[in-house]
């Protein structure tokens, strides 16, 4: 009996851990509307609106670069708790001081914590919840995830158009401060690392640990060719993520001037109901076996940035939102399976791998949007989204032809020996 609730209080365990992920999640995307709504009233600038996003992405870009070092060295659990409490903090600083300085800088800020949160929260699952239920783990995830970013856009939206970015902004914190009390609550057996690396006191001592993890993550990677031919596709699917995250608010106002926040929310709302829908019969399906997994990692892409394509082209709602939708179900597909992918490395290397990860997400996200104000000027939002999500069709198109290749030329070897 007593092992009984003592398996049944692990399990509960367990699933807290994911919902905590979803009240960080919440807190995000809140901010996210807030935020950019905020910076686009103070200033009417794409401009400034694409340098928010970016300056963001530039946090995460060098937090990144360290941030798996970190988790595979540190408690993970100790890192998302205080990443937590370090947002709530830094985000209800825009509430006395909402310049586009301090907006700026707050981003900034978030970038560089998130990146270490998500990287240490992705690198433990498989820890939890063991390798053979990491994909339905995985779409447990998007799917609480979808289910924030439904509540968190349309809620962000209505409460920021009707009772002001203050409200938002600090229930944005508030839902920060929940993740930490709860992480600080929760008691798993959290990873020991193989071998961990001790501080060194010196600039070279840090340096060239740093190297030898890059090395190491490096040398992992070109041994595993379908690893790198996904990262790939996912640097160049981040690299697009930047037209469809800076042209959303602006087909909003296109919509609806007058109520911008809540059509911004509205869209984004829609496209969380198609992840959610996602999440549910990704686990179900047979064919996230073996190559299917990465083929269908390679088509996720690509019906992703179609859908994209189809609804930034258009102010109707009836096509708009339809088409949200559908994009929803494959850009959750698209995530879901990138990070079944690469929990399917050994523990040990797994923090590093997934902070390579969130550094091509960062890096491609930080390309976007100095590319996308240009292209922006000199083109109208639809093309600029063509030019983004066509390149992420293409490179996939391009990858999977090779992939197709290169098995064929492996069998050909192996049957010659």
């Amino acid at each position: 009996m007593h092992f009984y609730f003592k398996v049944k209080g692990d399990i509960i365990n367990r699933k807290i851990f994911l919902y905590v992920k979803a009240f960080s999640d919440l807190g995000t995307f809140m901010d996210l509307i807030a935020i950019n709504v905020l910076m686009y009233a103070a200033t009417g600038s794409a401009t400034w609106l694409a340098a928010t996003m970016a300056v963001r992405t530039l946090g995460g870009v060098i937090s990144s670069l360290f941030s798996g070092v970190l988790a595979d060295s540190f408690d993970r659990r100790k890192i998302m708790i205080w990443t937590d409490v370090f947002r709530a903090v830094i985000i209800l600083c825009l509430i006395p001081f909402p310049n586009p300085i301090m907006i700026l800088i707050v981003c900034f800020l978030i970038g560089l914590t998130s990146s270490f949160f998500a990287v240490s929260y992705s690198a433990e699952i498989p820890q939890i919840f063991g390798q053979d239920k990491v994909l339905e783990t995985n779409a447990l995830i998007s799917r609480l995830t979808s289910i924030s970013l439904v509540f968190g856009f349309i809620s962000a939206g209505v409460i920021t158009d009707f009772l002001g970015y203050q409200v938002t902004l600090l229930i944005d914190a508030a839902t920060y401060i929940i993740s930490a009390v709860v992480l600080l609550k929760m008691k798993w057996k959290t990873t020991v690392p193989v071998e961990k690396i001790a501080i060194a006191n010196g600039f070279k001592e840090k340096l060239y640990t740093f190297v030898r993890d890059l090395k190491e993550v490096h040398s992992f990677i070109m041994l595993a060719p379908m690893l790198l031919m996904v990262n790939i596709v996912f640097l160049v699917g981040a690299f697009a993520g930047a037209s469809h995250n800076l042209g959303i608010p602006l087909l909003a106002e296109n919509i609806n001037t007058d109520n911008q926040s809540f059509y911004y929310g509205l869209i984004w709302g829609v496209w969380g109901i198609g992840s959610v829908l996602a999440t549910i019969l990704l686990p179900k399906l047979r064919v996230m076996q073996g190559k299917r997994l990465y083929f269908t990692f390679f088509i996720s892409a690509m019906l992703m940035s179609a859908g994209f394509i189809t609804f930034l082209s258009n102010v109707n709602l009836w096509i708009v939102l339809p088409f949200a939708f559908f994009t929803g179900v494959f850009d959750a597909c698209f995530t879901t399976l990138h990070a079944t992918i690469l929990q399917k490395t050994d523990n040990h290397i797994r923090g590093r791998i997934f902070g390579v990860g969130m550094l091509l997400k960062s890096l491609g996200f930080a390309l976007g949007f100095v590319v996308a104000p240009i292209l922006l000027k000199a083109l109208s939002l639809p093309k600029m989204v063509w030019f983004f999500h066509g390149t992420l069709i293409t490179t996939s198109i391009i990858i999977m032809i090779y992939s197709v290749g290169s098995r064929k030329k492996t069998a050909e070897i192996k049957q010659n020996i």
